[in-house]
């Protein structure tokens, strides 16, 4: 019986790895551990010296409320999957970190050297804070403005269920902590039996704090890598 892998991002971004998977021999399954929402953001731009967003989500709910970027504004992304969310709307970063992480994000960027810098930053309701601390003890004025909110859609938890009684889960992936939370919550087999990927340090630290460890995690931190890992180790 082939491997049971299980998806666990927004609906929307299970879809495609569905039949990577499944093309490479796997039974996978999506069952959405986290969804969101918008949330209202009438920021007024015009003074800021730069943006940053720091995922896909935060680029699309931006511009769902607002219909451009000023031009004076330089804008700064983490994330190879966030700088191919701009483009749809027409844009490209000026600056990008080496590694996509937020640490590496936080180094780089301050290493340009920039003086007092008024900075705009979209977030989710649950994203942590490390950028605006950090930059605010350099000098710099960082508005952080929730634009989108994360919760876990109920209907997932009889979902899980369904799944798991047609065949047990065998590897399970998470891309955020808090699917990773969701999950702990909603699953009712054997955790400790599961092989599980995770797609960078932050989901993976979030997993290992529970007292689970990680079985892949890919170097550039995409869902292509950990589907390659995958297929590579369990195929």
């Amino acid at each position: 019986m082939s491997k049971h892998v299980l998806l666990t991002r927004e609906a929307s971004k299970n879809m495609p790895w569905l039949d990577v998977l499944e093309s490479a021999g796997f039974r996978a399954s999506a069952v959405p551990m986290i969804e969101t929402r918008p949330h209202p953001c009438d920021e007024v731009l015009d003074e800021y010296d730069w943006i940053i967003f720091t995922s896909a989500n935060t680029v699309r709910y931006f511009f769902e409320q607002q219909a451009v970027i000023p031009k004076k504004i330089k804008i700064a992304v983490i994330g190879e999957k966030t700088t191919e969310a701009l483009a749809l709307y027409g844009y490209s970063p000026h600056f990008h970190p080496s590694l996509f992480t937020t640490d590496v994000f936080i180094e780089e960027w301050l290493a340009l050297g920039l003086v007092s810098q008024l900075i705009f930053l979209p977030k989710s309701n649950i994203a942590r804070d490390e950028i605006a601390k950090r930059f605010a003890q350099s000098g710099h004025l960082v508005k952080e403005s929730v634009i989108y909110e994360t919760g876990f859609p109920e209907e997932s938890i009889n979902q899980l269920q369904s799944v798991m009684h047609y065949q047990p889960i065998d590897i399970a992936i998470f891309a955020s902590p808090s699917a990773w939370r969701h999950f702990l919550k909603s699953y009712t087999g054997d955790i400790k039996s599961l092989k599980i990927a995770s797609i960078g340090p932050v989901t993976t630290e979030a997993i290992k704090k529970s007292g689970f460890s990680v079985a892949y995690e890919p170097d550039n931190y995409t869902m292509q890598q950990i589907c390659e890992l995958l297929i590579e180790g369990e195929i």
